[in-house]
Parts: C-alpha cells; sequence; structure tokens
C-alpha cells in the first residue's frame, strides 16, 4: 500500500534521529543535537553559555522546583563568551523561529553561526515608564527537512554586576507571541516577569511567566539560563 513508503521513511528518520547524538559534527565544543532536562513545555530547545579566555568561573546544571532544570554560570565581568542555542525534534521541521531575550549586553552580530538557522534581527527594547532596557535576538529555522539545528552567537559579559537571565522560546510561528510579548512590556504582567528574570536572575519571575505564556503559547518551546557577573 501507498502508505507503507511514507511510514517507512518517517520511522527512519525518527530512528536516525535518536542515534546521531553528540556525534555529528559540529565546529563549536559543547555542541549538543538532543536537549535533556529543559525546563518548561516540553522543551526542544538547549541554551548554554560557552567561555572565551575563561570568562566562565563554574557551571552547575541545577533543578528548580517550578521550572526544572536550569544551567547557572559565575562568569568574570567585562569578559567575552558565547551564547548557543541547539533544536532538536525525532520528526522533520517545516519551519521553526526561536526568540532570545537577554539583558542589555553587548552581542556581537557578525559571529553569528549555525545551521538550518539564519539570524533576523538583533534589537534593544526598554520598558515603558522605566529605565529597564534588554536585547532580542531573532532567527529563522531554513531549512524545510531536518531533524533539528543549531545557532550561537558571541556576547560580552557587559549586563552588570550581579545576576541575570537568559530565556529563548521557539515555535513554527512566533509572530504572534513577539507583538503579545512587546505589547504588554510595561503593564506589570507575564512580559515584565520574563524581563524581571532576564534584568535580575529572579527564577520565581521566570516561574510565574510561564505559567501565563502555557495558557495562550501552545505549542511553544522554552529554555533558560541565568548567570551572576563577578
Amino acid at each position: 500500500m501507498k502508505w507503507k513508503p511514507l511510514i517507512g521513511f518517517l520511522l527512519g528518520v525518527i530512528m536516525v534521529g535518536m542515534s546521531a547524538g553528540s556525534a555529528m559534527a559540529m565546529p563549536f565544543q559543547k555542541e549538543p543535537i538532543k536537549p535533556q532536562h529543559n525546563i518548561g513545555l516540553g522543551s526542544v530547545i538547549m541554551s548554554w553559555l560557552v567561555s572565551y579566555d575563561n570568562s566562565i568561573i563554574s557551571e552547575n546544571r541545577e533543578y528548580h522546583g517550578n521550572i526544572g532544570y536550569m544551567w547557572h554560570y559565575k562568569v568574570k565581568h567585562g569578559k567575552r563568551g558565547r551564547l548557543s542555542i541547539s533544536v532538536f525534534k525525532y520528526v522533520p521541521l517545516f519551519g521553526y523561529s526561536t526568540y532570545t531575550i537577554l539583558p542589555d549586553m553587548t552581542v556581537y552580530s557578525d559571529t553569528f553561526g549555525g545551521k538550518n538557522f539564519k539570524l533576523k534581527s538583533i534589537k534593544t527594547h526598554r520598558v515603558p515608564g522605566t529605565g529597564i532596557r534588554f536585547k532580542t535576538i531573532e532567527t529563522s529555522y531554513s531549512s524545510w527537512v531536518s531533524s533539528g539545528g543549531w545557532w550561537g552567537i558571541d556576547l560580552k559579559f557587559d549586563a552588570g554586576y550581579g545576576r541575570h537571565g537568559i530565556v529563548t522560546l521557539g515555535m513554527s510561528n512566533l509572530e504572534n507571541f513577539i507583538i503579545a510579548f512587546t505589547g504588554k512590556l510595561g503593564g506589570g504582567k507575564w512580559a515584565d516577569k520574563l524581563v524581571d528574570f532576564v534584568s535580575r536572575g529572579s527564577l520565581s519571575s521566570l516561574a510565574d511567566a510561564l505559567s501565563a505564556i502555557i495558557v495562550f503559547a501552545s505549542g511553544i518551546n522554552v529554555d533558560a539560563v541565568y548567570f551572576t557577573e563577578v
């Protein structure tokens, strides 16, 4: 029957994706293919930081009850590192976007690179009525048939001494989420909770934001890290 070859093809994609693991060639260290122990909403995203010139003092995979597993880094203020994002699914992705929200820190757009992802924009935002500023990085998935991809970009740990967070969201179409997020800034609700996590690393704010996002953004994927500049 005609449907049998299709089933065989899909099963083959699944088996290849499950067995590939980290054996696939990647130009950066610690470039995982299959994310594990991620926070929130059935995530297929893994985010982590890479050290340049010993900029990362320590890194720990921590479990937080209302959120899940997260990487926590202690970093040297003013030093350079790299943000890496990996996306994986057992079936082909037919278009995918990521939206990363991070502190107002230096990001080097000319260092962007990866597999199956293209950089769409890097923007700086301000929360209305406050002096809080933050950045966003939007990417788009450029391959119609693949089990996933990854991207990375260099940054400088100059968000300020103390704790900060980076959260990445993924979905086949993030346009409505982005419009909702930017439109609700300054309203004291979930959008500001996300920025609160980004600006000062508040895990309780991240948990509150995720509980609200899951209600209206079915199918969204989330991962986050937080770091302390010393």
